[in-house]
């Protein structure tokens, strides 16, 4: 063996009672944290001391009481299929060598060719998701539960999900679970409780986190859980022959359920684990290649079919290293093939379409500030002029190039991975290959490194004037012999896949300032089971193509294990980078997220918990409540009135702007394209944008249906 072993309800404000359960938070101020942390400190130093004068070999050794009892068996082989439950999962005792997730004994009796290519996707990531589900078994039937009920982030709960890393400055918080109690099926076990944080709630990266299960969490019959012998151990310090590094693990747990007094022996199961650190990984990533490659933006020219008053179009190409192994769609392979020196081996070089956007005005001399686009599934390279249509095609001249040129702002964009003018017969979501799942993990990591090669690929541009001739309006400062773009004041901007591209090249990009992300959903494994896309037929295709006849929820240990494998590729992880904790050496970025009720993509549940990551606050009208139900879990909730301005500040101590508006389609269209056909919502993001440029803070306006207007 590889590894290291052989219910409360919350809505609307947050509850009485529940201030203990949180010994700080990303708002508290570090002198607080400081506190909390020699409190931590000293108590667990006292904790550790009783807990050794407890380890006299002369007591008897505990004993499991009468009741259902969780199953934490180290003697279990993992790798046999039966046992994989036998042990929680996550845990850090269920890691290799390496430090990834030993995963050789998960269930798939049917060799469903999906999961095999998701769990190998797993295998090779670091650490455990800070989208995790944990599973622990017993061994009776227990109290059944609902992943639908929220249970709180209290010290009273039944199940707890805790910060116990000993470097956290949030040591002690909880966070908001949900859990389920699963069916057995050919992936799950008898008797298995899965549980995950409510969704939308982030975990931090490279941090040590505790699921606990209270004795008060019952079985079936409704009563009392059993006491765990080997966690008793464990919390006195007496392991038995092979839990010593268990006994490690958990070392942790018992002072800070200690000091949050949460009684230890109530404890009836537990798994400890650490968080990777993807976002982190791919922006490194990201970083190495673009000290390898320098792109350059070719073959410039003028479009005259693209002349509108506001604004002129260029045309060109960029050639672009592919690093997904194997053909286009990746009905096979698809995946990075890592070499020696850390990077992903080029399979080739490839021609993706341009199309930059020059407003009719005078260029600064700094150059044009820009807005960076990114298409959405099935769109083009000209989207922020003309999105796709329902033809599948550029539709009409109203995108948001319009009203950014009128805030003399210039735009860029180009054609992504498996577009249409890249690949030929794109269906709308080829990125989402049913065939081949876990590719789209790499299709969307060559897209974010494709984009940041891009962008370094704008600041260097230099546009001759003869190529912009016939866009009258346009001129020189003097002294310049070149048309070119501020690399200061560089935005970015997208909508649907494009707005999900948002999240993961902002995040990871330290050039760019502020983002709009429209029509942008995230945490795959859950949307995917919420959308109406394919008339709501994808909960019904997976669950025939797994082979299972129960009901399937995001905690289902295939789309569990699917989360982890996929976690570099989900917006909803970045989410929080972009402001909340950018990382080292990024800015903090202003977000203005418009939402739509009735968008086809992405219901109302999965715009709540996008608005938990972003750690937003809304604005405007209650166009539905649920929102404001889910802000209030992290006290988050009211509705702010405009214009709004730094509204919240970061973990570390920044203001910034963070706002989601609800909407509703104002015409016979899909509420996912609020972004091209409201007004008001092109009035917003142009002035947010433009006064976060002129400013260096973003305003959120009244929402008016004039956007060519100044914006106050």
């Amino acid at each position: 063996m590889t590894s290291r072993v052989g219910q409360a309800t919350s809505s609307g404000a947050r509850q009485a009672g529940a201030a203990p359960a949180r010994l700080g938070s990303p708002e508290a101020n570090a002198g607080k944290q400081r506190r909390t942390t020699a409190a931590f400190a000293v108590l667990a130093a006292l904790a550790a001391f009783a807990a050794a004068s407890c380890g006299d070999d002369s007591q008897p050794p505990p004993t499991e009481e009468e009741g259902t009892t969780f199953l934490f068996d180290l003697a279990a082989d993992l790798h046999d299929p039966a046992k994989f439950f036998d042990v929680p999962y996550p845990s850090d005792l269920r890691l290799d060598a390496g430090g990834h997730p030993d995963l050789a004994g998960f269930p798939n009796p049917q060799a469903v060719g999906n999961v095999t290519g998701l769990v190998t996707g797993a295998k090779e990531r670091t650490g455990f998701p800070v989208l995790p589900v944990a599973y622990l078994r017993f061994d009776a039937p227990l109290a059944a539960r609902v992943e639908t009920d929220v249970i709180a982030a209290d010290v009273g709960s039944p199940i707890l999900l805790v910060d116990i890393d000993a470097d956290s400055n949030d040591k002690g918080a909880l966070v908001p679970v949900v859990a389920k109690t699963l069916e057995a099926d050919p992936y799950t076990s008898e008797n298995v409780l899965a549980v995950a944080a409510r969704p939308g709630f982030i975990l931090r990266p490279g941090t040590t986190y505790a699921v606990v299960v209270m004795k008060s969490a019952n079985d079936a019959e409704n009563k009392p859980l059993g006491k765990s012998a080997i966690l008793e151990r464990l919390r006195t310090n007496a392991p038995g022959a092979g839990e010593e590094a268990a006994a490690e693990l958990y070392a942790p747990l018992w002072p800070t359920l200690d000091v949050l007094g949460i009684s230890a022996e109530d404890v009836a199961a537990a798994t400890v684990f650490t968080t990777g650190r993807v976002v982190e990984e791919t922006a490194a990533l990201g970083d190495a290649v673009l000290d390898k490659y320098d792109v350059t933006i070719e073959n410039l020219a003028f479009d005259a079919d693209e002349l509108y008053p506001e604004l002129c179009v260029l045309r060109g190409t960029v050639k672009l290293p592919q690093f997904q192994q194997g053909t286009p769609p990746y009905d096979e392979n698809g995946l990075f093939q890592m070499g020696d020196d850390g990077l992903p081996v080029e399979r080739a070089m490839e021609e993706a379409p341009v199309a930059i956007v020059i407003p009719r005005t005078p260029m600064p001399d700094a150059g044009y500030p820009l807005v960076l686009n990114v298409h959405g599934s099935g769109g083009y390279s000209i989207a922020m002029v003309r999105p796709v249509g329902d033809d599948g095609v550029p539709g009409d001249p109203i995108g948001p190039a319009f009203p950014y040129a009128t805030k003399r702002l210039a735009m860029a964009g180009f054609a992504m991975p498996l577009n249409p003018e890249r690949f030929s017969g794109a269906e709308e979501t080829a990125y989402l290959n049913v065939n081949n799942l876990v590719a789209m993990r790499d299709t969307f990591r060559q897209g974010i490194l494709e984009a940041r090669l891009f962008v370094e690929a704008l600041t260097k541009l230099q546009i001759q004037p003869a190529l912009l001739e016939g866009c009258i309006g346009t001129s020189l400062p003097e002294g310049a012999t070149s048309f070119f773009f501020d690399a200061n004041q560089l935005v970015i901007t997208g909508q649907s896949m494009g707005g999900m591209y948002t999240n993961l090249i902002g995040a990871t990009e330290p050039l760019l300032r502020a983002a709009v992300p429209t029509g942008a959903g995230g945490h795959w494994t859950y949307f995917i089971l919420e959308t109406s896309l394919r008339e709501g037929q994808i909960p019904a295709f997976l669950t025939l193509l797994l082979g299972t006849t129960t009901e399937l929820t995001h905690l289902h240990p295939v789309l569990s294990i699917g989360a982890a494998a996929l976690e570099p590729a989900d917006p909803i992880i970045y989410m929080p980078h972009l402001a909340r904790r950018p990382l080292e050496g990024h800015p903090t970025r202003p977000i203005y997220e418009p939402v739509g009720r009735g968008d086809s993509y992405f219901p109302t549940t999965i715009y709540d918990a996008v608005a938990l990551a972003y750690g937003h606050q809304q604005a405007g009208d209650q166009v539905w409540p649920e929102m404001q139900e889910a802000l209030a879990l992290e006290g988050r909730d009211g509705l702010l009135t405009f214009p709004v301005t730094d509204n919240i500040t970061s973990e570390a101590e920044a203001p910034y702007t963070g706002v989601v508006v609800q909407y509703e389609a104002d015409g016979d269209y899909d509420p996912h394209a609020i972004y091209s056909h409201r007004d008001d919502v092109k009035r917003q993001y142009a002035c947010f944008i433009d006064t976060f440029l002129r400013d260096g803070s973003a305003t959120v306006v009244e929402p008016t249906s004039n956007w060519e207007e100044p914006c106050p």
